[in-house]
This record gives C-alpha cells, sequence and structure tokens, in this order.
C-alpha cells in the first residue's frame, strides 16, 4: 500500500517546526535549504515558540520538534516521551550602534540607552544589564524588542544595546558593532522531539537535518 500511495519511494508529509526567535534567523535559513535538497516533498511550517514553551509545546503535538537555546525549563527534567538532543552552540555578543561604541566617553553615551531583550525567557540579556550595572554603574531599562531584527535595527538606530547572535550580525553588521568590555555568552542549543521510536518519519528526517545545522565552522569575533 505505501509502495502505491508514493511509487517514487521518496519521503514525504508535513512537519512543524518551531523555534526560538535566535534559531528563527541564524538556524532554520539553513534547515529549510537542507531539508528542500534532502527531502523535497517534505513540507515543513515554521513558528515562532518561547523557550518556556518548548516541552508543553511538543508534549502537545502542537509542534513535531522545537529547536530553542538556552534552558526550557530550568532545573527540570524533560517530560516522560520527550527526546533532547545537544545542538551546537549559539555564540552572542552585546551590539550597539558603531558611534555609540566609538564614543569618546562610553559612560555618557551609554548612560541613557535601554538593554533591548528579544526573548524575555532568555537570559543574556539580563547578563547584560549585571555587566553594564559593574563595568559602568548604570542601571538599564530593558525593553522587549519583538524579534531579532527589531533589537537590530534598534540598537542600529542607537536605541539601545542588544545580545545578539554573532552568526547573525558578523563583522560586517552596517553600522553595528560589539561593546567591548562586556561579556560574550556561548548558549546552549536544544532539539526537542517525540524521540525517533514514537516520530513519524519525516519528522525524524527533519530532526537529522536539525542536528547538522549550526556544525559549520563560524569565524570567532576578535
Amino acid at each position: 500500500m505505501a509502495t502505491a500511495l508514493n511509487p517514487s519511494g521518496e519521503m514525504e508529509g508535513r512537519t512543524t517546526v518551531g523555534a526560538s526567535a535566535f534559531l528563527l534567523e541564524t538556524r532554520i535559513g539553513p534547515l529549510m535549504h537542507e531539508c528542500r535538497y534532502r527531502y523535497p516533498k517534505v513540507q515543513v511550517s515554521l513558528r515562532q515558540l518561547s523557550i518556556s514553551r518548548a516541552h508543553e509545546a511538543v508534549r502537545s503535538g502542537e509542534v513535531d520538534l522545537a529547536l530553542v537555546h538556552g534552558e526550557p525549563t530550568v532545573g527540570e527534567p524533560p517530560p516522560a516521551g520527550i527526546t533532547v538532543e545537544e545542538l551546537p552552540d549559539l555564540e552572542v555578543v552585546p551590539v550597539a550602534a558603531a558611534s555609540l561604541v566609538n564614543a569618546s566617553d562610553p559612560v555618557a553615551a551609554l548612560a541613557s540607552v535601554r538593554v533591548l531583550a528579544v526573548d524575555p525567557d532568555c537570559a543574556s540579556h539580563q547578563v547584560l544589564v549585571g555587566a553594564l550595572r559593574d563595568t559602568y554603574g548604570i542601571d538599564p531599562t530593558v525593553v522587549e524588542a519583538g524579534s531579532m531584527g527589531g533589537a537590530r535595527e534598534l540598537a542600529r538606530a542607537g536605541y539601545g544595546v542588544a545580545m545578539l547572535p554573532y552568526e547573525a550580525v558578523g563583522p560586517a553588521a552596517g553600522g553595528l558593532a560589539v561593546l567591548p568590555g562586556l561579556p560574550r555568552l556561548r548558549l546552549g542549543v536544544r532539539a526537542l522531539w517525540g524521540g525517533r521510536e514514537l516520530a513519524r518519519p519525516p519528522v525524524a528526517a527533519v530532526c537529522d537535518v536539525a542536528t547538522r545545522v549550526g556544525r559549520e565552522k563560524v569565524v570567532q569575533p576578535a
């Protein structure tokens, strides 16, 4: 029956992938490209997913596969039936407008800026708040930027500073620069899914692709 319905033998079906805001911009593009190449008849649907909802989204069937950075549920093991696979880390760096970074008086320049949070569940912006307080004596306001693109544009305009993936800003960020003297973080990345014994073949195939995405060599910032 399977052969009659799919004589070519090609895998086909639909998989819903949820990803945290950072990963939507840095890892989903390569994932989609690889999936189209390897499994052209597998349709991948995307959803932005908050880190704290990753376990529940997989458990309830809202998504077949969740890709998140940081800790989905701090201090708690994944629910029964959910497999967690470690993926390549994501490096995030503090960025701001180049004019702000090159200011002769960084304390005065940074005094009125905000910290731009992309995902409220990600601890990276809290690390940035602490570092600004400890390094410059500044107690900044935290503003949710809504998306990584929004945070990047607000930072470029001089409105605030943000922790963003180095994969997305790179050495030629067009008006953005990495703030010196502030921490850079490596965030764990995880794939959460129902496990090979529970997953439909298209889901397992997409998960296999996800475990390879991000393993390419990324040039580290100086």
